[in-house]
């Protein structure tokens, strides 16, 4: 199921096209068509908003995750304040991406874990990273 959010951009540039239709195209209608264009504006600004919000107001969302692998396991830290520490037994599955890796984890509480190109100081970097993946879990799903 696709979230609503992700709609929402779409709704608010049809709301905005046939906002401006009313507008140039009925005298009569002009205050309904400002109308539309205020709140095809707010539904287009509003997730955006959001996100920056979220990301503002919340000191554990906005800190850099600091990433490690090696034979043994794949680690993850946050600041000092998290830390996590996963064998590969516990990964079942990855797949590539255009932007990074997704890798498939056993744990309930999340299905997966990111790990973006970016992420990694040169394309060398992505090429081992790979091949521990590779190594330890399998070919790419």
């Amino acid at each position: 199921m696709v979230p609503m959010f992700r709609w929402a951009p779409w709704f608010a540039l049809a709301l905005g096209v046939f906002s401006l239709v009313l507008l140039f195209g009925f005298d009569d209608m002009a205050p309904v068509a400002v109308f539309g264009l205020v709140f095809a504006l707010i539904i287009g600004f509003m997730e955006p908003v959001a996100v920056w919000w979220r990301f503002s107001s919340d000191e554990m969302i906005s800190r850099t995750v600091v990433g490690s692998a090696d034979d043994q396991s794949f680690r993850m830290a946050v600041g000092t304040s998290v830390r996590e520490e996963i064998v590969w037994e516990e990964l079942p599955g990855w797949t590539e991406t255009r932007q990074g890796f997704v890798l498939e984890t056993l744990d309930e509480g999340a299905a997966s874990l990111s790990v973006p190109h970016r992420a990694f100081a040169s394309d060398e970097d992505v090429a081992s990273f790979r091949t521990l993946l590779e190594e330890h879990i399998g070919p790419s799903n």
